[in-house]
């Protein structure tokens, strides 16, 4: 499905007829966007014919992306970016892809599913039609300004997961956190995968004379920039964070195996050491203490005593 939407004459709404696209851009202080949810092909066409986009491009985006990019075409830029949010029922983060084609009076967003954050760049734009007058740049400053902002709330459930793991690890409950951590783990790989590249991507969009952009558009994209560096080093101090917490835990589980093999030392040492008094009564052969009436009673004493000696020499050396 096609939406298109365009500031004229200070003033932004939506038209349900497609086919004004390129008239629209041809008019002096206008500025389009058209939001394609997944768009087949034939749409794909419309786009490319009222577009001029290239073949490439076109393609680009029924080929999936797993880390984002951006490319430079002709009179525009192609970039791939993603949404996040934290699917707390599967305790797994979700992603989805975003396409963006940028020129200098126009934006084309194209995405598999219904974003939330389209709706909130269409409030934005509807009340405050006055900062469109920086062309494109500013439409992808409010774009880009919603997806990041949407980390932010994910990043703030990843904090609470970490404080709930420090918090089992360092009590020394360590039944089932493995599991926790790596999941954990895992969403922070895929969120530094999906995050990172973006800095270098902003970093050459407010760098490049690439001339789509005005110097205010330019100012408001490095603010893009600040956020995701403050983002990426978010993660990279989740994931220290994390290492240092699955150290912890590695150590506790390191402990416990010591403790077991202690405890399991003691109880054979003190059985080894009472089969060979057994051994020995055990044995074919005339032993005196056999004939004496009291030599079972000996026998079973022996083993205790040497059996309490054995405990009383752990408990001085601290094994148990």
């Amino acid at each position: 499905m096609l939406s298109l939407y365009a500031h004229r004459n200070n003033k932004f709404k939506s038209y349900p007829d497609i086919n004004n696209i390129s008239d629209f851009i041809k008019e002096e202080n206008s500025v389009v966007w058209l939001d394609a949810l997944d768009p087949n092909e034939s749409e794909m066409q419309i786009l490319a014919e009222e577009f001029g986009f290239h073949p490439l491009s076109i393609e680009d985006y029924f080929t999936p992306h797993y880390r984002p990019k951006v490319n430079e075409y002709d009179g525009y830029l192609f970039i791939v970016t993603h949404t996040i949010t934290d699917n707390k029922e599967k305790n797994e983060i979700e992603i989805e892809e975003i396409n963006l084609y940028v020129g200098k009076k126009y934006i084309v967003t194209l995405h598999k599913t219904k974003l939330p954050i389209i709706d909130k760049v269409l409030s934005i734009w509807n009340k405050a039609p006055r900062m469109l007058e920086g062309g494109s740049g500013l439409l992808l400053y409010d774009i880009m300004d919603q997806i990041i902002d949407s980390y932010f709330p994910v990043l703030d459930g990843i904090e609470d997961e970490l404080d709930e793991i420090e918090d089992i690890v360092f009590s020394g409950q360590t039944q089932g956190s493995s599991e926790h951590i790596f999941k954990l783990k895992r969403k922070l790989m895929m969120m530094h995968r999906m995050i990172a590249p973006l800095r270098d991507i902003f970093n050459s969009i407010t760098r490049r004379e690439q001339g789509l952009f005005s110097n205010e558009a330019i100012t408001y994209l490095r603010n893009i920039y600040d956020h995701v560096l403050r983002i990426v080093d978010t993660i990279d101090t989740y994931r220290d964070i994390l290492t240092g917490a699955l150290d912890a835990y590695l150590t506790a589980i390191s402990n416990q195996m010591n403790g077991v093999m202690k405890s399991l030392t003691v109880a054979a040492t003190i059985l080894m050491t009472i089969q060979i008094v057994t051994g020995i009564y055990g044995m074919n052969l005339r032993i005196p203490e056999t004939k004496w009436v009291f030599g079972y009673p000996f026998a079973l004493g022996l083993m205790a005593a040497i059996s309490l000696g054995l405990v009383y020499y752990f408990k001085k050396i601290k094994w148990i």
